[in-house]
């Protein structure tokens, strides 16, 4: 049975009938219920299912990151996720069906238009991830010494993520960060972006490139 919300002309939570009546950031979806499919999906169809699975594979590990990186993006109609998730589908999944793949390069784990780390690196060496990043505060883009880094490794092999136990700030310039031994021994991909202390402010994502892990 469904609830009415705000009186008769309000929406409505629950089911009834055939739909489905919900709320998302006080926004009233009504959905009929899915029916069950009476054909074989189309090639096309297919299609568009692989690469949305490629990708969600990917990125939902990784949603508490996702909503700090894609708040601030189209807030008022789509989750941060669905955010991260359109935007990569289109830019980063690669190959032909059904063998597709990921372009780490063009992965964007945020978005945003808070400036940077500047020059930014990493590597790794004896068991430790190093990232670097220009410290240099701006005045136009309001950036603070407190400013939260992100970081984000990912290694595929075993198909897993690590950051920092506890995110670096700005004025840092650098961070080492322990690689579990289980990591070691492959190659991963590291990311890296900028947020306020309080993530009203955040930057675009960078890339920092495959690096191998020793």
């Amino acid at each position: 049975m469904g609830t009415i919300r705000q009186g008769a002309n309000g929406g409505f939570s629950g089911k009834t009938g055939s739909i489905i009546g919900s709320s998302w950031k006080g926004i009233d979806y009504i959905k009929g219920l899915s029916r069950k499919r009476t054909k074989a999906a189309s090639e096309e169809q297919l299609i568009v299912q692989a690469r949305f699975y490629a990708m969600t594979k990917f990125l939902m590990p990784i949603a508490p990151i996702l909503r700090l990186g894609f708040g601030l993006v189209n807030s008022d109609r789509m989750t941060p996720t669905n955010v991260a998730l359109k935007q990569n589908i289109d830019q980063a999944v690669i190959g032909t069906y059904p063998n597709f793949e990921l372009d780490y390069s063009k992965i964007k784990i945020s978005a945003g238009s808070f400036i940077g780390g500047g020059t930014t690196g990493a590597s790794a060496s004896l068991g430790l991830l190093s990232v670097t990043w220009d410290a240099t505060l701006s005045t136009l883009y309001q950036s603070k010494a407190d400013d939260q880094v992100i970081i984000l490794l990912y290694q595929p092999t075993v198909n897993e993520f690590m950051t920092a136990p506890t995110p670096p700030l700005r004025a840092d310039s650098a961070i080492d960060i322990s690689i579990p031994d289980h990591l070691l021994g492959a190659k991963g991909h590291v990311w890296i972006f900028f947020a306020d202390r309080k993530g009203t402010k955040v930057s675009g994502s960078t890339y920092l490139g495959e690096i191998d892990l020793l």
